[in-house]
């Protein structure tokens, strides 16, 4: 039996703790957001620019880290990372002005996803897999995105006392959010804190020169990213922001409601991540990633197309089940398949090519598809993650990881 409960070092516990709080807060961040800027009455195509910004933002970190991440280091990247969140307690300040709230997207650390896809979390799947003995990567893997949905979840969840708040203190309107981006940027301190107590063996031991260090994986790596690059951008089409305005805009949902929605999902998201550790035991990691992906696919579509709020909510509330199963799997196999001095490069690249795909999308939705409707993004995101999800299996499906080739051999033998 796989272990479930991976036996992490004091470095693994202070990372733990740090997703734990920017999880929070990416889970409240991602709903307001979307909620506040359909507040202030901004057009579908500028609230897809604003959160493209955003998106540009993580993109731009994620490119330092793939580039100079070892060079800068581990433990400084996520104190400067952590640090930026504290930008977000201007965004109230801006009001409606697209181009400052583009600015301030730009910081790469303003939530639109409550799965935190930023440069940090590239980070931490590079140091993660070090603190752990061998053979427990994917458990560790599989309780960090855990508690981060977990933490997730209970961000969503704030989202309506938040909102109280805010009418509480006697703000109207688009203001009653400010106290969700007070305690965004709260949260950022905390996990500032908690990442200054790192300690040298979160870094690298042996360092790769030059850009870019990869060597002997390069092949594998540019396979992978490309791959991933296709699954984000369709993911760029539902961003939880836009899921939110879709609500609020298509069914007339209450903030509350939303952030309730959300919340559950995240729950169901979180109970995903340890059966994905004990599915990838039994059927490897690829096919973990595939089987449990199709099927929500075919529920966002049918979100996209549902006529009543309750169908939409189950389909939506199904997709979470399932949809999130991939990503311990994903960041497990992504850190096996490749020698570890190449660890932080590779996850800065895939999280770099995923992010350029998350950046393209929310503007291509707002460009081309919402004029189809404002179901339309989800039907595109459900069909390309399919293409994904069948090309990913045609290409790796005969590449295990080295630790899945060793299990295999003795089996063969007996």
């Amino acid at each position: 039996m796989r272990r479930l409960i991976p036996e992490l070092d004091r470095n693994g516990w202070r990372l733990m703790a740090a997703k734990v709080f920017r999880g929070f807060a990416f889970g409240l961040n991602a709903v307001v957001l979307g909620l506040y800027l359909a507040a202030l009455d901004l057009p579908g195509e500028v609230i897809g620019l604003v959160l493209s910004a955003a998106l540009a933002g993580t993109l731009g970190l994620t490119l330092v880290i793939a580039i100079w991440g070892d060079r800068i280091g581990r433990r400084r990247l996520l104190i400067i990372g952590s640090a930026l969140m504290l930008l977000s307690a201007v965004i109230p300040l801006v009001g409606a002005n697209p181009l400052l709230l583009g600015l301030i997207g730009l910081s790469g650390m303003v939530a639109v996803n409550s799965s935190e896809s930023t440069g940090l979390q590239s980070v931490d799947q590079a140091a993660l897999p070090q603190t752990v003995p061998v053979g427990q990567s994917t458990s560790a893997f599989a309780l960090y995105n855990l508690v981060a949905a977990a933490a997730s979840a209970l961000g969503a969840l704030s989202v309506g006392p938040m909102v109280s708040l805010g009418v509480a203190l006697g703000l109207e309107g688009a203001s009653a959010y400010a106290p969700s981006f007070l305690v965004y940027a709260g949260a950022g301190l905390v996990s500032t804190i908690l990442t200054l107590g790192l300690d040298r063996r979160v870094e690298v031991g042996t360092r790769l020169e030059g850009r870019f260090a990869i060597r002997r994986s390069r092949r594998t790596v540019a396979m992978l990213s490309g791959l991933f690059s296709l699954d984000a951008l369709a993911g760029g089409f539902v961003v939880q922001s836009y899921l939110a305005f879709w609500f609020a805009e298509r069914f007339g949902a209450e903030a509350g409601s939303v952030g309730l929605l959300f919340a559950a999902g995240n729950v169901l998201a979180a109970i995903s991540f340890p059966v994905a550790a004990w599915l990838a035991g039994r059927i490897g990691l690829i096919r973990t990633m595939v089987f449990s992906h199709m099927p929500a696919n075919l529920f966002l579509i049918g979100a996209g197309l549902a006529p009543t709020l309750p169908l939409a909510i189950a389909l939506i509330l199904a997709r979470a089940a399932l949809s999130s199963m991939d990503v311990p799997a994903r960041q497990a196999y992504t850190m096996a398949v490749v020698d570890p001095e190449e660890r932080t490069a590779t996850a800065g690249i895939t999280s770099l090519t995923r992010s350029v795909g998350h950046t393209l999308g929310p503007g291509l939705a707002g460009a081309l598809l919402v004029p189809l409707g404002i179901g339309a993004p989800l039907i595109a995101g459900g069909i390309l993650k399919t293409a994904y999800d069948l090309s990913l299996y045609a290409l790796f499906r005969s590449r295990p990881t080295p630790e899945e080739a060793g299990a295999r051999e003795p089996m063969r033998a007996s």
